[in-house]
């Protein structure tokens, strides 16, 4: 009604406005004065000045209609205006979403609505200033966030050109979206490490008793997380759940790990498990995909540990466990199987390039002459890949006998790169990381690669694998190769004295001299290596360490401190390189000593970066250590580079995370 009353009474006061006829009677009007005023007066003065009197009134009559129309146009968006800002007040006032003011500069609180003041009131009903600057200190990105206010849920927006934020009440929403969340379907499968080994050693009724063990482990932990499982063989499962319940293992590290290696422990059973869960919406076959690749990429870590990888593509993967030594025995099964799987591969393609890490070590060499010779005995146009560029002084010395041997085809990185087809196959042995490739160049130029490493899988593992065979149970790469040339028993060419030497001469460095990661597996394989002429002089007569390489070792090792009970860390002068064979030796040297579990020689090496080598002997799993560190390697020696920092930094780096190892280690046994 008040509305009607006011548009009648404008209605009323609106201004004359004229249209074209009322123009026309205006003109004609005029015409018809002009007229009757000539026609009386006739050509005279005065009958010009009628005429500009009635020109001037019409050109005035103009003029003045022209500034109403303006005035009611500016006055009608006056008005409009006025009629919105009262609306707006009145609907901020009344509308449920809090609207706060705040000063863009300073950030403090200019104007809000009723609805705000009852979300930021205290108990005694002040407007709570601060706990408002807490929210408005979270960074908002994109549309805004999720702000938690007494019970509730808000989402907040900021509209920083008007420096307005508003709280919508999204407690359904937000309740909504968890609900999606933690219902997404998570598929895990969960192995049992080392179980084939037990079924070749154990009378019939004790499987039967250890299958008991484990069916009625898997139940129980079921029954605790209500989730749906499956036996699919003697030591596999599956197990179907959601998101929830992964989030509790996750809270609780799988501790379900910790729990299976003790009760199998008091049992005196030498199995542990590995699991591998996925999830996401939807597709439940690519859910399961991930899951099965996460349970490989555990078992190749060593096992004893759970990875976690949600099934979008570039989501990275979370790892738990892994705080032994590597717990998988290899099985001679597999082995074979994966010598034919090799074999089948090489008589595919018509070249393969065997490579080696960068800065090649003894047991890099061995294994690259080893399945140089392995592939040579399928195709004939197969190479091991050297840097004739960039070699350690016991590398030129093996380098320089193998050639002089003239059994086993080199090549250097560079001819390689000129050699290389599309159809040809590329091994890499002792190392599956892109990034310690010998020659990022060459690798580029492969679209089937081959992995074969004893080195715990990582990231930047190549995309392109297609075979891979990664032991982290065995000692060396060497060993894995020596193992696959042996179940090959080709009659076609076999290792000589020089070869078998190399090889050997890799396993004794990467087992310090048969002193540590030896399994009886090490030891056939060295008796099959001296079978084939293996000579220790000429293992001696390689691997000797010169005066200058023995003082610079000597050199570390008196620069290093006791940063934690058992554990050293040695550096090297800022300006002092070092060749990374001599900051490796400093390690295993330090390993050496009484009481001392680990050991860490950080220094400059040869190319200008910062070379970090870590050893330990059962305690502490320096390969975390190093993974942190952007490097990586197994439980009892890793290694890392670092570009563009200085040793100080390296070393305050290193110590925060050996700290914070040593707290994860302390807080698991409590």
């Amino acid at each position: 009604m008040f509305y009607g009353i006011m548009a009648q009474q404008r209605f009323m006061m609106k201004k004359f406005r004229m249209t074209p006829i009322h123009y026309c009677m205006v003109g004609l009007l005029a015409f018809i004065i002009l007229a009757i005023s000539s026609r009386l007066l006739g050509g005279t003065i005065v009958n010009l000045f009628v005429i500009l009197l009635i020109l001037s009134g019409v050109i005035y009559l103009f003029l003045h209609q022209l500034k109403q129309v303006e005035l009611d146009e500016l006055e009608q968006i006056q008005y409009v205006n006025h009629q919105a800002e009262n609306g707006l007040a009145s609907l901020l006032d009344k509308m449920p979403v809090g609207v706060i003011k705040v000063n863009g500069e300073t950030n403090e609180v200019e104007w809000f609505n009723p609805y705000a003041e009852l979300i930021f009131s205290t108990e005694d009903g002040q407007f709570d200033v601060e706990y408002l600057q807490q929210v408005l200190a979270i960074p908002f990105e994109g549309k805004g966030h999720y702000a938690t206010i007494g019970d509730k849920k808000y989402s907040v927006y900021l509209d920083s050109q008007a420096s307005v934020v508003y709280f919508f009440d999204a407690s359904s929403e937000y309740e909504a979206n968890v609900g999606l969340v933690t219902t997404r379907p998570v598929i895990g499968i969960m192995s049992v490490d080392n179980y084939d080994d037990l079924e070749d050693v154990v009378s019939d009724s004790d499987i039967s008793s250890i299958n008991g063990f484990i069916a009625n482990f898997v139940e129980e932990f079921s029954e605790k997380y209500h989730i749906f499982y499956r036996r699919v063989v003697m030591d596999r499962f599956y197990l179907f759940t959601d998101y929830t319940v992964l989030e509790q293992l996750i809270e609780s590290k799988f501790s379900i790990i910790d729990q299976f290696r003790e009760e199998a422990k008091n049992r005196e059973l030498p199995i542990t498990l590995s699991m591998g869960f996925s999830y996401g919406d939807g597709k439940h076959d690519e859910i399961g995909r991930v899951a099965l690749s996460n349970l490989n990429l555990a078992e190749v870590r060593g096992g004893d540990q759970a990875v976690v990888k949600e099934r979008e593509e570039g989501k990275d993967p979370i790892f738990f466990g892994g705080g032994t030594a590597s717990a998988i025995k290899r099985t001679r099964t597999r082995t074979r199987a994966m010598m034919t799987a090799i074999s089948e591969k090489i008589k595919s393609v018509d070249q393969v390039f065997v490579v080696g890490h960068k800065k090649l070590d003894m047991d890099a060499l061995g294994a690259s002459i080893g399945m140089q010779l392995f592939a040579n005995n399928i195709n004939e146009r197969s190479y091991a890949v050297y840097d004739d560029t960039s070699m350690a002084q016991d590398i030129e010395r093996a380098v320089e006998k193998i050639q002089s041997d003239g059994a086993t085809k080199l090549v250097t990185v560079s001819d390689a790169l000129r050699m290389v087809s599309d159809q040809s196959l590329l091994i890499m042995v002792d190392h599956s990381k892109t990034a310690l490739t010998l020659s990022n160049d060459l690798y580029e130029k492969f679209s089937q690669v081959i992995v074969i490493d004893h080195h715990r899988r990582d990231e930047d593992f190549p995309e392109n694998a297609m075979i891979t065979y990664i032991e982290s149970g065995a000692s060396s790469a060497s060993e894995l190769v020596t193992e696959l040339l042996q179940f090959q028993n080709s009659k076609k060419n076999r290792l000589n004295k020089i070869q078998a030497s190399v090889l050997m001469a890799g396993i004794m460095l990467d087992t310090k001299n048969f002193s540590v990661r030896v399994t009886s597996r090490t030891f056939d394989v060295a008796s099959y290596l001296r079978s084939r002429g293996s000579d220790s002089v000429l293992i001696q007569e390689i691997s000797a360490t010169n005066f200058d390489e023995y003082r610079e070792v000597n050199e570390l090792i008196l620069n290093g401190q006791m940063v934690f009970p058992h554990i050293i860390v040695a550096t090297g002068a800022a300006d002092v390189p070092y060749g990374t064979v001599t900051i490796s030796k400093a390690a295993d040297s330090m390993l050496a000593m009484s009481k001392i579990e680990a050991t860490f020689v950080i220094a400059l090496n040869e190319q200008g970066s910062i070379s970090i080598s870590a050893r330990s002997r059962s305690k502490v799993n320096v390969q975390k250590i190093m993974e942190q560190m952007g490097g990586g390697g197994h439980f009892n020696s890793a290694a890392s580079q670092l570009e563009d920092v200085t040793i100080d930094q390296v070393r305050a780096q290193l110590i925060d995370c050996i700290q914070e190892e040593v707290q994860k280690d302390k807080e698991e046994e409590e």
